[in-house]
């Protein structure tokens, strides 16, 4: 497969993506560790008559206790054609650092909060893995003792995740755009209501002149009408303010999609393209609520009115 994309996604991105695919085989590693730990005890030799030769002493045949022979001295053996030691293969390390078994796919896609029951993205990586087959002589830290296993490569698992994320990418970059460009300004006053405040300030300052040449009588009726039009109550219901920290909020590919078929509930007949322009009436939302079997109030209706767009 080509690796194109990947490199053009953010790297964050990039890095979830190995993270998840790092994770995966980390888990199954350790796991295959546990299960290849070899049996503790003893093992006694038995005779060909089936009897237990248990012998004493150090050495099996005279001589004392040292052997003379013409050995080189010291505590290792200098022998410069045998082969350095070490925990695992140079081989096997690289090969079991870039592939991870077929079986490990759903839980690699769950680090990304991906479906890994999608049998299209699955098929996928099905086809990617059938010229990798693990067995006891190219890769022995992979190998099961049943059957061969099939492998997916490092590379291709870029390759899949990499158009899997790619629509999340994008709108991640757009959130975080809209977030720095409103979020801050959104938590204070806006200029505009700066300066209507002064601007009540002002007019506040010209009626107490205006009151104070024309007798208290006229004040207190003006100062109640100012009062009555400033705190009279809103027959319908404020508007939810959106925080910086709700628009601060990223939503993933699939939850997204989730919200989309949520709101494509209430247009059963209009077209994907032109579901996101459209807005719940009144009419809908009753609609909806006589197939739920429920009653709704007419400030019910009016809060939710509020929320009729999908953005």
């Amino acid at each position: 497969m080509s690796e194109t994309l990947f490199p053009s996604l953010p790297q964050k991105i990039q890095k979830q993506i190995d993270s998840a695919f790092n994770s995966a085989y980390k888990k199954h590693a350790e796991k295959k560790s546990l299960e290849e730990q070899p049996a503790g005890g003893f093992i006694v030799d038995r005779g060909k008559d089936g009897n237990d030769q248990l012998g004493g002493g150090f050495i099996p045949e005279g001589g004392g206790f040292i052997r003379e022979d013409d050995e080189d001295g010291g505590f290792l053996r200098d022998d410069h054609d045998a082969p350095a030691g070490g925990f695992l293969n140079d081989e096997d390390a690289d090969i079991a650092h870039t592939h991870i078994p077929l079986s490990l796919i759903p839980t690699a896609l769950q680090y990304l909060d991906l479906p890994p029951d999608d049998e299209e993205v699955l098929s996928v990586f099905r086809n990617a893995a059938t010229g990798w087959t693990s067995s006891s002589n190219d890769i022995k830290s992979l190998r099961t003792s049943e059957q061969k296993e099939q492998l997916v490569s490092r590379e291709d698992w870029r390759s899949v995740c990499s158009v899997l994320l790619e629509h999340s990418a994008g709108g991640n970059e757009a959130t975080e755009e809209d977030t720095e460009m409103g979020g801050p300004e959104s938590d204070g006053p806006t200029d505009s209501d700066e300066y209507h405040e002064s601007e009540v300030e002002e007019e506040d300052a010209e009626d107490d002149d205006e009151d104070y040449v024309e007798g208290p009588s006229t004040s207190t009726n003006r100062r109640r009408t100012r009062r009555a039009a400033h705190e009279s109550p809103s027959t319908s219901p404020s508007p939810p303010s959106h925080s910086s920290k709700t628009r601060s909020h990223k939503l993933t590919s699939r939850q997204h999609q989730t919200c989309v078929d949520a709101y494509a509930l209430f247009f059963p007949t209009v077209s994907q393209d032109e579901l996101l322009v459209q807005r719940i009436m009144i009419k809908d939302i009753q609609r909806a609520a006589k197939l739920l079997n429920e009653k709704l109030k007419t400030e019910d209706v009016s809060t939710l009115r509020f929320y009729s767009s999908f953005i």
